[in-house]
């Protein structure tokens, strides 16, 4: 009895190993919706929370301590502002 046992565990363990190594088939998603996901990345909420604590941290080094270069700074404001109004500057442009 225990070599019958012995092998429905051997074959169950094998039947295991099979479903899990066994091709599936996927489905990747499309291009447009992958652009789509990271555009929702860049313009999310913690995306804004972050931007807005650079603005504040870099303004404070800047005006109080002096020690943050004003262009940066400007290049910083402008870049944040291309990044979160990108997809309106886009909706201008295309019409």
């Amino acid at each position: 009895m225990t070599t019958l046992r012995k092998m429905m565990n051997r074959l169950h363990q094998r039947l295991l190993w099979a479903m899990c190594l066994a091709p599936t088939t996927t489905f990747a998603a499309s291009l447009e919706s992958v652009l789509n996901g990271g555009i929702r990345l860049l313009q999310g909420s913690v995306a804004k929370l972050i931007g807005i604590i650079v603005i504040i941290g870099c303004g404070y080094l800047c005006l109080e301590k002096q020690k943050f270069p004003k262009e940066r700074f400007v290049m910083i404001l402008v870049g944040l502002g291309i990044i979160f109004g990108g997809s309106f500057i886009y909706g201008q442009l295309a019409g």
